[in-house]
């Protein structure tokens, strides 16, 4: 693994670290072993497939575990790492509880396993992203036509997003790749896709940072 891809893997937890979590041990894209609690069934056939699941095929599954944690649970952000394509094994739903002052991270696996793998701890609150985000493919195709190159394999996250290329902080699917990288600079320029409309919005600069809760 190059070293722009362990920068890129670290920025990809940042949502979670930046409320004051801890990232999970790698996971494996395959199914968890049998120790690993589930609470929701599986995901239906049509949104599954050999190349892993979309982002949204697991959201409601993803957000019941989150009601369990906390009733006010908010989503906060959502993100993958290391996928070939709009599709992957597993997602990570970050989510907030204003009355507990805290944030957690909810694991979906492509074989319907939902999991709590988390902290739970206090955290720096955020500002929650839209439910009615669109699907990991159309972010992916918007992507690609405006010219970005997953290399090897591309990163996932949907978030507020502050940057110099933005004149306002806004929610981003941004995607990111090792060639969006500079080893020199010690940034990693992402694409931002409006979330809503499904639209290219811009390049980033690499310099910006996820917005709090204000």
């Amino acid at each position: 693994m190059t070293s722009t891809r362990l920068i890129m893997c670290m920025f990809a937890a940042m949502a979670l670290n930046a409320c004051g979590g801890k990232t999970p041990q790698p996971v494996a894209t395959t199914a968890p072993d049998a120790a690993t609690p589930t609470t929701a069934a599986p995901a239906p056939a049509e949104a599954a497939s050999e190349d892993g699941i979309t982002a949204r095929a697991m959201l409601e599954q993803a957000l019941a575990e989150a009601r369990n944690w906390a009733p006010d649970a908010e989503l906060i952000g959502v993100a993958t790492s290391l996928t070939e394509g709009p599709r992957h094994g597993f997602w990570f739903y970050d989510v907030q509880s204003r009355a507990k002052g805290a944030c957690t991270r909810i694991r979906a696996l492509a074989n319907g396993g939902v999991s709590n793998v988390g902290t739970g701890d206090g955290c720096m609150l955020m500002k929650p992203v839209s439910l009615a985000f669109v699907d990991s493919p159309a972010a992916w195709d918007a992507a690609r036509a405006a010219g970005f190159n997953p290399g090897d394999s591309a990163q996932f996250g949907l978030r507020f997003q502050r940057d110099e290329a933005l004149p306002q902080a806004r929610e981003c699917w941004v995607l990111w790749s090792d060639l969006d990288g500079d080893e020199a600079s010690g940034l990693t320029r992402g694409w931002c896709v409006d979330p809503v409309t499904g639209a290219f919005v811009t390049r980033l600069s690499g310099k910006g940072r996820i917005e709090p809760l204000q």
